[in-house]
């Protein structure tokens, strides 16, 4: 062997080690990452949860007063004072963007999305960190409810959008840090979720299940865009500015859910103590209501 062939080889050996032990490097980065405690998500669960189960009972004793509706079910009635109702948001309460984020409209529905916050959730929270993946997903769902607004009359609740958002999220992180994940994962990340997105949307446009795909797609479009410019845990952070604007982010998503519960709680203040205020709150309802059990 000549001097240049041993040369060659020492400088093969060299690189093949140097990236053997940046891919060791990245797998135990990966491995911390994953197990990092999760606080966000589970809290958003837990809130979810205990909504839910408050509009339940709420709505039946609003029942029992007499309030009952034949297409409307106990959660729904309660939930009409934070759903996504057009009329409402343009009269003023822009809060309802947000509000109905938090508004699952059956047992089933709240399982749903629940476990879409569960599954990705937890793992993009890791990913990304608390501060981060609470922007991601309040301005998902946001953006998800406001083109709902826009293109769908109907009132409307629910996750999907944030949870949508989180699926667009995951899609763009498995692409974009796919040299910095393990083998496989990336191809999950993309490859596994994308017959997942193409059928749910295309379920959405058929008459016989009622779906939101303007909030969908609106979810999923914001979710992708925010994880495209988003750093994450998976490589070192250099650059401090961005700590600091994502601190100021951060700051302006707490301040909306407090105008938000400001706004929502006056609502259910004056419009759910009984079934007098709830018909002066919302007398077009009521009146409709009382018109198909008529019929």
């Amino acid at each position: 062997m000549s001097q240049n062939d041993g040369d060659k080889l020492r400088s093969r050996v060299v690189d093949d080690t140097d990236a053997y032990l940046e891919r060791v490097h990245q797998e135990v980065r990966f491995v911390r990452m994953m197990n990092r405690p999760v606080v966000l998500t589970w809290w958003l669960l837990v809130i979810n949860i205990l909504l839910w189960g408050g509009a339940k009972f709420y709505g039946m004793w609003l029942g029992d007063q007499g309030l009952a509706s034949p297409y409307l079910n106990a959660e729904q009635l309660v939930f009409f004072t934070g759903m996504k109702v057009n009329e409402a948001i343009v009269d003023g309460a822009g809060w309802r963007l947000v509000s109905s984020q938090f508004v699952h409209l059956d047992i089933l529905h709240l399982l749903f999305n629940g476990y879409g916050i569960f599954v990705l959730g937890r793992f993009l929270e890791r990913c990304y960190g608390i501060r981060r993946i609470l922007i991601l997903y309040l301005l998902s769902g946001t953006v998800g409810a406001f083109a709902s607004f826009l293109i769908n009359p109907s009132p409307a609740g629910g996750a999907s959008g944030a949870v949508f958002g989180l699926v667009g999220a995951a899609v763009v992180f498995g692409i974009k840090y796919r040299a910095s994940l393990p083998e496989g994962l990336s191809r999950a990340l993309t490859m596994g979720l994308a017959p997942w997105i193409v059928l749910s949307i295309g379920i959405g446009f058929l008459d016989t299940i009622p779906m939101d795909n303007a909030a969908h797609i609106g979810g999923l479009i914001t979710g992708a865009l925010v994880a495209s410019v988003m750093a994450s845990r998976i490589r070192v952070r250099k650059a401090r500015w961005t700590h600091w604007v994502v601190w100021g982010f951060t700051t302006v998503a707490a301040a909306v859910l407090i105008w938000t519960l400001a706004g929502w709680s006056d609502e259910v203040v004056r419009c759910l103590p009984s079934v007098e205020a709830y018909g002066q709150c919302y007398p077009e309802l009521v009146e409709e209501i009382r018109q198909v059990g008529r019929n």
